[in-house]
């Protein structure tokens, strides 16, 4: 199977390609992928753990299954006519939007995986979409290591503000305003260290866009045990609930802040960190892996 990744930043898409790189590996698979000439090639791609498995050239029909997300498609000769059968992975809703770019590879031939049924919904009712259609819920990937070795809770309440700077920032600035201790996580740091930082967090303040397919950090930051703050979005309705393993709240700083010092009250936190739990414990790895064997079976059968 042949990856194609133009892998200019770490981002949570990135990280499920990975995943699915992986899974193909396990499943006994040969798995390869092609960089890009702009792609990162440092500790920031996780590609590069695999470096004897990247290929120099992009010759796409060499492969027996292609597997492409996002812009990769553009990387073949002809789109709308792929020289092998090719799993898609397609994991936002703005796939379906009528002005994105992406949208006319809905009518290339494909087995497409959707990361939430949100997704799946919104590029099944363009009525475009050329092939089978899988909706296989993201996964985790919270090594152990981290779980076992997650610090105290520093007190301080932890943002992810990367996709969300100003918001991130004017909540900081109410929450400080009453006293409490505030990190703000505004710029990319190694998975290791951004997951040691919301492990030992008071609460975690996830903030994605409201068009997200899925979102996994409000999902991460359930699996290490800790009280989560966010503001909704299409994809999180796979897991998101509202006072039961999470709180949501509009993004606004007052509404997000006081969201955040409720999740600070025992009686409040400690059902929210034990359901959120619960929920991280359904999307493993091993499930996902499972899931996407089935759709790996298929496409055996179909070219038979």
């Amino acid at each position: 199977m042949l990856f194609h990744r133009d892998f200019t930043e770490y981002t949570g898409g990135q990280g499920k390609v990975w995943d699915y790189f992986r899974h193909t590996l396990a499943l006994g698979w040969q798995a390869r992928v092609f960089l890009t000439d702009r792609s990162l090639r440092d500790e920031r791609n996780p590609w590069m753990q695999e470096a004897a498995k990247i290929e120099t050239e992009w010759h796409p029909e060499d492969a027996d299954v292609l597997f492409l997300g996002g812009r990769d498609w553009a990387a073949l000769p002809d789109p709308l006519n792929p020289p092998r059968p090719v799993i898609n992975l397609v994991q936002h809703v703005r796939h379906a939007w009528a002005d994105y770019p992406l949208r006319q590879y809905l009518r290339a031939p494909a087995h497409r995986i959707c990361v939430s049924q949100p997704v799946a919904d919104a590029i099944a009712a363009t009525g475009e979409v050329n092939g089978p259609l899988w909706v296989i819920p993201a996964a985790l990937d919270v090594p152990e290591p981290v779980k076992r070795g997650m610090p105290a809770a520093s007190g301080s309440v932890v943002i992810a503000g990367i996709k969300a700077p100003v918001l991130a920032h004017a909540i900081a600035a109410v929450l400080r305003a009453r006293g409490v201790m505030v990190e703000v996580l505004g710029h990319w740091l190694p998975r290791a260290d951004y997951l040691q930082r919301i492990a030992g967090a008071a609460v975690a303040v996830t903030l994605p866009h409201p068009q997200e397919g899925f979102y996994l950090p409000g999902l991460e930051a359930m699996a290490l045990g800790v009280p989560v703050v966010m503001n909704d979005c299409i994809g999180s309705c796979e897991y998101a609930r509202d006072g039961e393993n999470c709180l949501l709240a509009v993004p606004e700083a007052e509404a997000m802040a006081a969201a955040v010092m409720r999740a600070m009250e025992p009686g409040v936190a400690a059902p929210l960190v034990a359901r959120g739990r619960e929920t991280a414990a359904a999307h493993t790895q091993a499930r996902e892996r499972e899931q996407f064997a089935v759709v790996l079976r298929a496409i055996r059968e179909a070219v038979q």
